[in-house]
């Protein structure tokens, strides 16, 4: 079949009627087959992957880590700690957002305070720790002062959803995040038609030369997979991802389409209903019986062919076993599902009734949901599985907690200790309608924050995770590995081999068409 167009005149024609210098490497446009739409425009509030993938095409964090999580440069060219609770960041000389105007420390500083406003209710909030001070020592140079050592300060800062907005705009009222996108980013957004497409194209303001390598992106969405294999195959699409690890197979052995498996922090999860009185799951019995009756090696061995792993509340890709030694992971499963067994019947409940909801987008969460079904029949559980549209899952889930449990997956970020924060649900505020508040463990939580990685921090790992598991109310079932192919025959592409805050496309600007 014809190549497609590999090069976006109209861009060119338009800066160059501009008076904009043309960019070094022209390249072009790729495509993106996306698999879902934005659940919300504001960088600062929206907490899907669906979300921030997009927002990472188009702003730019203070730090970036790389593929070993270890913190690197981004819009910060330099940053200083002075003491456990003073840090000093330069920023990049030359950063501007697409609208030409230089980034400076006043948007540092704004979209900061923007992030910690109640009124804007931003989840990421408190992953920032407690700030008691914020002052620009020039226009290039922020001071920040907080209130006490908080280890995940830094690597909080390194996540999208603290991406700097241009404040100057923001309040003028000429620019707003709550429906609009306007980054320092390698693109910008010309276009968008919900649910169906993007256009972006690159901001000729980007801090690196020759960067981004494309003019143009195209991004379809595409949820469905067959579609997305399809749309690789015939060449309508350059890159996408996959959840399902069939999906490399599906694809063939053409020479022109790569395969690259991302490992990650991120691990799929049960969210099980606490606080609804009408559940059964409102007992915490039938929630450790259903936790310790679930066989996540079968998840693993029957939904991602051996290619994920049994996971933890801690993941396990840090490199810590704060939680393997659980009884709900290192007992033998018979004797789980024997102790499965006698909690439901001390509840009363020897074969309770529950409903596993699953969004009908994934079609991974319906297989996990299947093997799951199985795995608790064996303790007593009758389990129906409901596939509904996200919509509703979202509504149901986090909004109205009319559910009993929920599959879904987890961020496991950049640092142990700002994952397992969610387990506090007044400081992760998303899963308030669900999750039960437990002070002690909410107490050892605030604790860990400001406990920097030694020996002490993975004792406190330790009973956290025993607390956790008592709890059973969100749990860990198996990693997540992120499934990138793409055209090998039509882009030229970047990927990591580990990624630790959902940034699969961390390195989009290097991205081109090929020759």
């Amino acid at each position: 079949m014809p190549k497609k167009p590999r090069t976006s005149l109209s861009v060119l024609a338009v800066m160059a009627g501009l008076g904009l210098a043309l960019p070094a490497q022209a390249q072009g446009v790729i495509t993106w087959g996306k698999p879902a739409e934005i659940t919300g425009f504001d960088v600062h509030v929206a907490g899907t992957v669906a979300s921030w993938e997009m927002y990472q095409m188009v702003y730019e964090t203070l730090l970036i880590t790389d593929d070993e999580l270890s913190l690197q440069a981004g819009l910060a060219e330099s940053w200083e700690e002075e003491s456990p609770t003073r840090f000093i960041f330069t920023l990049r000389e030359g950063a501007a957002f697409s609208n030409g105007r230089a980034v400076d420390a006043q948007d540092v500083i704004g979209s900061i305070e923007r992030i910690q406003n109640p009124e804007i209710a931003s989840y990421w909030a408190h992953q920032l720790g407690e700030i008691v001070s914020m002052e620009a020592l020039d226009d290039r140079r922020i001071v920040i002062e907080l209130a006490r050592p908080h280890a995940t300060f830094l690597p909080a800062l390194a996540h999208i959803t603290a991406a700097i907005i241009p404040v100057q705009e923001y309040r003028d009222g000429s620019f707003d995040p709550a429906r609009e996108m306007l980054g320092s980013g390698p693109f910008m957004v010309e276009q968008h038609n919900q649910d169906e497409s993007w256009t972006l194209t690159r901001n000729p303001h980007y801090g690196r030369d020759g960067y981004p390598r494309a003019d143009r992106m195209e991004v379809a969405i595409i949820p469905d997979e067959s579609a997305r294999i399809a749309a690789l195959r015939d060449g309508r699409i350059d890159f996408t991802t996959f959840e399902n690890p069939d999906a490399p197979q599906m694809l063939g052995t053409a020479g022109n389409i790569a395969n690259h498996p991302i490992q990650t922090t991120n691990y799929y999860r049960f969210d099980v209903n606490a606080l609804s009185e009408d559940s059964a799951f409102h007992d915490r019995r039938v929630r450790q019986a259903m936790n310790l009756a679930l066989d996540r090696d079968a998840i693993n061995m029957l939904v991602f062919n051996g290619t994920s792993a049994v996971d933890y509340p801690v993941p396990a890709a840090f490199g810590t076993d704060a939680c393997h030694d659980l009884d709900t992971y290192a007992l033998p499963r018979d004797e789980r599902l024997e102790r499965a067994r006698a909690l439901l019947e001390e509840a009363g409940q020897p074969s309770p009734q529950v409903e596993l909801m699953a969004s009908s987008a994934n079609q991974v969460l319906g297989r996990i949901a299947q093997v799951a079904q199985q795995s608790l029949a064996e303790a007593g559980f009758q389990v129906t599985i409901a596939s509904v549209p996200t919509a509703e899952y979202l509504q149901r889930v986090f909004t109205d907690g009319d559910f009993d449990f929920s599959a879904s997956w987890l961020a496991g970020y950049t640092d142990p200790s700002m994952v397992i924060q969610w387990w506090n649900p007044n400081f992760a505020v998303w899963n308030l309608a669900f999750q039960e508040e437990i002070p002690e463990l909410s107490d050892a939580l605030a604790d860990v924050r400001s406990t920097p990685a030694s020996p002490e921090r993975d004792q406190a790992l330790r009973d956290i995770c025993a607390m956790i598991d008592e709890g059973a109310n969100l749990l860990a079932l198996v990693s997540k590995v992120d499934y990138v192919a793409y055209r090998s025959d039509q882009i030229e592409v970047r990927l990591a081999d580990r990624t630790g805050s959902a940034n699969t496309w961390q390195h989009i600007a290097e991205f081109a068409p090929a020759d």
